[in-house]
């Protein structure tokens, strides 16, 4: 919310979003001085204790940082995470029939198949 340097540096390239609709958002869902309080930016929040996570970024999208910081946060709080950067995908890709949003998906869906296996079955 508070603006990541991948966010604040990406300016007028519009592909799906750029600097200004995302401030726009930003200002649309929380006043600025609250952007960065855990209950509104998940960035800045205790993440302890949450289950393994799969996050998924294109190098085109101008949350790239956002992606990557929290991927960082989640391990750092004793998390399990992967991550998947993929070239040339932008905000949205896995929404995209391109080989690039295809591959996301199959990396998802295996992700979650690899949970739900490990799972132990009810007593």
């Amino acid at each position: 919310m508070a603006g990541t340097p991948s966010c604040r540096a990406w300016g007028d390239r519009y592909l799906v979003l750029n600097t200004a609709i995302m401030q726009w958002f930003g200002d649309s869902f929380a006043p600025r001085e609250i952007q960065r309080e855990p209950d509104v930016s998940p960035l800045y929040a205790d993440l302890s204790d949450l289950p393994p996570a799969l996050f998924s970024v294109g190098t085109l999208d101008p949350l790239l940082d956002d992606t990557l910081f929290m991927h960082a946060r989640w391990l750092a709080a004793g998390n399990e995470a992967e991550i998947g950067v993929y070239p040339g995908g932008v905000h949205g890709f896995t929404a995209q029939p391109t080989p690039v949003g295809r591959a996301a998906v199959q990396r998802q869906h295996a992700f979650i198949k690899g949970l739900v296996a490990a799972k132990p079955a009810p007593a």
